[in-house]
């Protein structure tokens, strides 16, 4: 156990709510003994990772509920501590007695993350790795989730020692020539020093390329619909879902408020919301519906415009300009009238991401999926540049490759210049830090409390 952690915590690990199993995680050097003050009879000859069955009580001994003690002996347990779990039903009531029970019997209330930081701490996972059990919670799509458990296996670690491990040696090289002059120490070659911290860039570069699609797994995109009344916009919601949510009629102006749903977009977790058509609003709720619109709009991160096929183009190509910087695609709705103006509108949005649909026939909309798949990750659906355990995923992630990235420019440019050797050992001794604080090697203390912050109560 890490030098400091002093005391027990406890929690309810499992999710609110009722259930039919529930579970107190107590961990800490004081765990059994908390444990053991709580659960009749006494256990004689008390078996690890064995489920004991008894009575739970208070330290008073009143019953509180028949369940299972399992005890885990530290440092092999989740936190690295020791650990004990109280197995009961799964009341949120019965929960919170078992819980106070073990805090009156001399645990604390452990804080959002406290176990997950506990393992970190304790060496059981590094920071990378503690973040992604966070994510699996969370994970909304199989994609999303097989990114979370890839970087819980150490997908994104390894990717980053990778980088970091041969600057390592370049620095250690470096400060030896520096330590020793004049000994038996060769002095490594300009040309070899600069392509090695040359090729060290070219590998973040490609990692902060996968950003936008680790983040969009992570935490899904907000995505809204828009276009003029009578477009289809509310029809291909419900297409998209599979399910009536949005009232659909031939009168413009039907849709008033702002419709939300989450859908899975080939892997990506998609937040669609439905608007009011963009126009002259006709009454006051029109016009609350489409100020709502508009506001929605300034936080979408991406735009799906549906364009009317049966109309001309001039109001709707007004209104793309002033989503200029958006992540747009275009889904020109109703190719299958017999007039459906397929040819103009090539020609009137040629440059931007286009896709022809028919919201009524469900037509088209598998191929809108595939664009909005590649607008948001910047390749295919199922082309990805690096194993989706290895996508950056946070902006903490990001930003320590972007501060690394930066010190070896000023490393290499140091090189290439001739100036002293010492300035380019200390660009790449802070390169190497920033690499080391994604899995937790340099991370101060209050990052760490901000990262583990974030988790929920019990994990």
């Amino acid at each position: 156990m890490k030098e400091g952690i002093t005391d027990t915590i406890a929690a309810v690990a499992t999710a609110p709510g009722p259930g039919g199993i529930g579970v107190i995680r107590i961990s800490g050097p004081d765990a059994l003994a908390v444990g053991l003050k709580l659960f009749k009879p006494g256990i004689d000859g008390l078996k690890e990772r064995y489920f004991h069955l008894g009575r739970i009580t208070s330290p008073e001994g009143e019953l509180l509920d028949r369940g299972f003690l399992v005890f885990m002996k530290g440092p092999g347990s989740y936190t690295g501590e020791d650990v004990v779990e109280l197995h009961c039903h799964g009341g949120p009531l019965l929960l919170r007695q078992v819980l106070s029970a073990a805090l009156s019997a001399g645990a604390r209330a452990a804080l959002p993350g406290e176990f997950t930081k506990r393992a970190f701490l304790n060496g059981k996972m590094d920071l990378a790795e503690a973040e992604a059990v966070s994510d699996m919670i969370t994970a909304e799509t199989g994609l999303s989730l097989a990114a979370a458990r890839g970087r819980l296996e150490g997908g994104l670690s390894r990717k980053a020692a990778a980088i970091k491990d041969p600057l390592v040696r370049l620095l250690a090289r470096l400060e030896a020539e520096l330590d020793f002059p004049g000994e038996e120490v060769d002095s490594l070659p300009d040309e070899a020093m600069s392509a090695s911290i040359s090729a060290a860039m070219e590998s973040i570069l490609m990692m902060l390329k996968t950003f936008d699609e680790g983040a969009a797994l992570r935490e899904g995109v907000k995505s809204i619909i828009l276009g003029r009344p009578n477009a289809g916009k509310s029809s291909l919601l419900n297409v998209l879902l599979q399910e009536e949510r949005a009232i659909v009629t031939e009168l413009p102006g039907t849709t008033r408020d702002v419709i939300e749903a989450v859908l899975d977009m080939r892997g990506i977790p998609v937040r669609l919301m439905d608007t009011a058509g963009l126009r002259e609003p006709c009454d006051r709720a029109e016009a609350i519906g489409i100020k709502l619109a508009r506001e929605k709009t300034a936080e979408a991160g991406l735009v799906i415009y549906v364009a009317d096929l049966s109309g001309v183009f001039d109001e709707d190509l007004a209104v793309l300009e002033g989503l200029a910087g958006k992540k747009l695609v275009i889904a020109a709705n109703k190719k299958d009238l017999p007039g459906a103006r397929t040819e103009e509108a090539e020609k009137a949005f040629a440059g931007r991401p286009l896709v022809f649909i028919s919201a009524l026939q469900e037509e088209g909309i598998e191929e809108l999926k595939d664009l909005v798949y590649r607008e948001v990750a910047g390749h295919p659906a199922g082309a990805y540049p690096a194993a989706p355990g290895e996508l950056i995923a946070s902006a903490r992630h990001r930003d320590c490759l972007s501060g690394s990235l930066r010190a070896l420019g000023r490393a290499l440019e140091a090189a290439r210049s001739g100036l002293p050797r010492e300035f380019v050992a200390a660009d790449i001794r802070e390169a190497v830090g920033s690499l080391g604080a994604i899995t937790g090697e340099t991370t101060p203390d209050d990052v760490l409390e901000i990262i583990f912050s974030s988790f929920c109560i019990g994990k």
